[in-house]
């Protein structure tokens, strides 16, 4: 009767742990949860809120059995004796699967590797198999169902899924991704009116940029800017020292420069339109370089006029919204009392800046300067 016993238990082991595999080639081979997100962009795209909708929460619930098979089949390639005692080290536990010729355990962990080496998991088998079993999320499906929601109307439930997309974005096949996300929560904190709550994710874009320090305690380089900015008569000379290649900060710099004044924390603002008109400039000083080997910046001025050779940069630069971060900086030089610098940058925009708009909004912001004198 034991001996029985011992062969269905056998038996059954087999059969589970080949249902494992058989599940995970199945789901792989019928269909791609990266290719039904693509799909639901595409139908988001187009309007189609509904089905783009079906076709996420599909590519969400396909990954999840796609993870959930190979937590399964690797928690059960590493059960045996002789592979625990190779101990917790991953190139021992690699090499003894090898062996073994489990090559199904082989591929899984190297496709993890693709993406995150064993160094990730400070070379731990168990660290990996912890994190392949959190692994289910996939955040890019929560961020689009936040999208598809916003897209709707539905602020509520995309704020909902976007916090499920931050909550696990740790798990983002693209990490910069995770930029979009925290937008996407500060831009639909300030439609709930929200507003802490706005300031408070922009300003986790920040603690990535070391030139910003902190709220309370500004970095040596950010306090340098100011001073430099405060004490010379016209902004040349800060135009023409610092340099942030941070493009995916700029977005933060000037919405937080916007709460700020609004808010009339006009030291704050400072701070923020200081640093989104270096990214500016940086951006569009760069620019010009790639196109021309002998150009050095010398002048705002100079830079300006450079641009209005270039339909297509000017267009691409009202959409960055580079003109509103100069005249933020000269708005937040104004309110801080830095009338001198602020009539000079004024003056330098309304006679260079390629925008009609931003042109005679500076004018008539200067001559109100004047009339307040």
């Amino acid at each position: 009767m034991k001996k029985q016993l011992k062969i269905i238990f056998i038996v059954l082991s087999i059969f589970y742990f080949y249902s494992n595999l058989f599940c995970l080639e199945t789901i792989d081979e019928k269909e791609r949860p990266w290719h039904l997100l693509e799909q639901a962009k595409i139908q988001m795209e187009k309007g189609e809120f509904g089905l783009a909708l079906h076709l996420t929460n599909k590519a969400r619930d396909i990954h999840k059995e796609q993870m959930e098979a190979k937590y399964s089949y690797m928690f059960n390639a590493l059960k045996p004796k002789r592979v625990k005692l190779e101990g917790d080290n991953i190139s021992d536990v690699y090499a003894i699967l090898n062996k073994r010729e489990d090559h199904d355990a082989c591929k899984i962990l190297d496709e993890i590797f693709l993406t995150h080496p064993p160094v990730f998991f400070d070379k731990s088998i168990s660290k990996l198999m912890s994190w392949l079993e959190k692994r289910k999320a996939f955040p890019e499906t929560d961020y689009l169902t936040g999208r598809i929601y916003f897209a709707e109307g539905d602020y509520e439930q995309a704020m909902h899924y976007y916090k499920e997309a931050w909550n696990s974005h740790n798990f983002l096949e693209i990490p910069d991704e995770r930029f979009n996300i925290i937008y996407a929560l500060a831009d639909t904190s300030k439609l709930l009116r929200k507003y802490d709550e706005q300031e408070k994710y922009l300003l986790l874009v920040l603690t990535e940029d070391p030139i910003y320090g902190t709220t309370n305690l500004e970095s040596d380089a950010l306090q340098a800017m100011i001073k430099t900015i405060s004490s010379e008569k016209t902004t040349e000379k800060f135009f023409l020292l610092y340099r942030n290649r941070n493009p995916i900060a700029l977005k933060a710099y000037m919405d937080l420069t916007d709460i700020y004044m609004e808010a009339g924390k006009n030291r704050r603002a400072l701070a923020t339109a200081v640093l989104a008109s270096i990214i500016t400039i940086t951006n569009l000083d760069d620019l010009i370089s790639k196109d021309n080997y002998t150009y050095e910046y010398t002048n705002l001025s100079d830079l300006l006029h450079r641009l209005n050779r270039k339909q297509e940069v000017i267009l691409w630069a009202e959409k960055q919204n580079f003109w509103r971060a100069f005249m933020n900086l000269a708005d937040c030089l104004s309110n801080n009392g830095n009338t001198e610098q602020a009539s000079y940058l004024y003056s330098k925009l309304a006679e260079s800046i390629p925008s009609i708009k931003y042109a005679q909004e500076a004018i008539y912001k200067k001559e109100q300067m004047v009339k307040n004198k």
